[in-house]
């Protein structure tokens, strides 16, 4: 059946060029923004190779340590893996427009690139170097295998080793991160809620395909079996403070409220569509049946634990991610289109000065310690290492491990590292038995404070600050401290 309805049927000129100007921010950003923490942070991990790592799984650093060994150590190698998988979810975004829209797939495809690239949530995390852009590519990817299964195994019982390539896909993702979970448990439902397929469960081949995402997950049990199953103990209780048990409605409240923001208000009629209706063509109702799933799983599971503890946006990314290539089919208006690509503008223009020119907040007489901490560590850095010149010193460090890894990173030194009393991987890299009676340069900033070293070592002394400012505005202002005979 061919597809009218929709933004798919319209021109999609005006979608071309709105996709062009949001990958034009992207190259942008990703040439101007100075490193975020986290992205630095899961470099370094890169640089000190392990099974697995404290706050995820080990993929993603697997990758990046890959890529600086092809690229170097830069800010281009740092994203270059952003714009890999970038193109390749995309990729598939245009191979179901062919089933999608036959006769015209790219008056799918533009619309459903647009959408998507105009989504704030997407936008961003599909351009940090975050282990989130690896995640919705294999995601996605998994999805796709799993539909083209469905297409060969409804047509002639064929294609089990499309069933087999996204159980093998299914468990990189969760071996890029635990999220990636609630696509495997979507898929399960999937399977129930897709007649064609629910004979499969009477067959050994599921449970076969579960069993090879299970042991793709090796690695991170091993680790965790030889460091005290340190990573569980972190998500389950260790972050939270204990075990939570006191229901906050108003954190309830504060997630559904993030995610009308990051996804974008403009889209949530088209999903309400989705969820009310088919479309009426064989791959796109089989493909709604997936994304709906994917999306209640998932959903649920945020939703509950956002009655218990704080949930970050991107942590539902899954959600939302198979929705994406669909909506152009339930999106019935054109000017809310307009509406969605004009709002996805403004968040990605409005983000690329906030993070590449100058922290609004700093320019409105405000102060935003999270974008500001991530300006000026060049400059930081050289001063850094020429006064370890004039003070030999047995190690170098941060108080917070966004500021060690930033740092390092500036210096291309993976040997910087974070004494601060939160947990983080640089627990497991740095030994203070082995660094004990030694002086430290130590870089903290008036936010974090000097607290959790002072007591580390005999003796703190101020040595300079290093003040990064843009067009007249102070952005950050970072303090580096000569610690005398550290003991730990």
């Amino acid at each position: 059946m061919t597809l009218t309805t929709g933004v798919a049927a319209r021109p999609v000129r005006f979608a071309q060029i709105a996709v062009a100007v949001f990958l034009a921010i992207k190259v942008a950003l990703a040439a101007a923004a100075p490193p975020v923490g986290d992205e630095a942070y899961y470099w370094m991990w890169g640089q000190k190779l392990a099974w697995s790592y404290f706050d995820h799984p080990p993929l993603h650093a697997w990758l990046l340590r890959l890529v600086s060994m092809v690229l170097g150590w830069n800010l281009f190698s740092l994203r270059a893996l952003t714009w890999l998988t970038l193109g390749g979810t995309l990729w598939i975004f245009g191979a179901w427009a062919k089933r999608l829209k036959p006769d015209d797939p790219g008056a799918w495809f533009w619309p459903s690139a647009a959408i998507y690239l105009a989504s704030p949530l997407f936008f961003l995390m599909s351009g940090l170097s975050f282990h989130d852009h690896l995640l919705i590519f294999l995601c996605i990817a998994a999805s796709h295998l799993v539909l083209v299964f469905a297409e060969r195994w409804e047509a002639d019982g064929s294609g089990l080793r499309w069933l087999y390539a996204a159980a093998v896909v299914l468990g990189l993702a969760v071996l890029t991160k635990y999220n990636g979970v609630l696509l495997a448990f979507g898929i399960a439902v999937f399977f129930v809620a897709h007649r064609p397929l629910r004979p499969l469960w009477r067959t050994p081949h599921l449970y076969l395909a579960a069993l090879v995402s299970i042991l793709i997950q090796a690695p991170v049990v091993w680790w965790n079996i030889t460091e005290g199953f340190a990573s569980y103990k972190f998500h389950l209780s260790e972050r939270w403070g204990g075990t939570p048990s006191t229901i906050r409605p108003l954190s309830i409240l504060e997630f559904l409220a993030l995610a009308v923001i990051f996804v974008s208000p403009f889209l949530f009629p088209a999903i309400v569509g989705i969820i009310r209706r088919p479309l009426g063509s064989v791959f796109a109702d089989r493909a709604r049946t997936l994304a709906l799933a994917v999306f209640a799983v998932s959903s649920f599971v945020m939703l509950f634990l956002s009655a218990f503890v704080e949930v970050f946006f991107y942590w539902n990314i899954v959600a939302f991610l198979l929705l994406m290539p669909l909506l152009v089919g339930w999106m019935r208006r054109r000017w809310i289109f307009a509406l969605h690509l004009t709002y996805g503008l403004v968040f990605a223009l409005g983000l690329a000065f906030d993070t590449a020119v100058v922290p609004i907040a700093n320019a409105t007489n405000g102060y935003d310690w999270t974008i500001s901490s991530t300006f000026g560590w060049p400059e930081t850095a050289a001063r850094v290492e020429a006064l370890a010149r004039e003070h030999p010193v047995g190690f170098i460090a941060a108080t917070r491990y966004t500021t060690a890894a930033q740092l390092g990173f500036a210096m291309h030194d993976a040997d910087v590292t974070a004494l601060s009393s939160r947990h983080d991987q640089y627990d497991f890299w740095f030994d203070p038995a082995a660094h004990k009676g030694q002086d430290a340069l130590i870089v903290s900033d008036r936010q974090l404070g000097t607290r959790d070293i002072g007591k580390q070592f005999d003796e703190l002394i101020e040595l300079e600050t290093v003040p990064y400012s843009r067009f007249g505005i102070s952005i950050y202002k970072p303090t580096i401290y000569l610690g005398r005979n550290f003991h730990g």
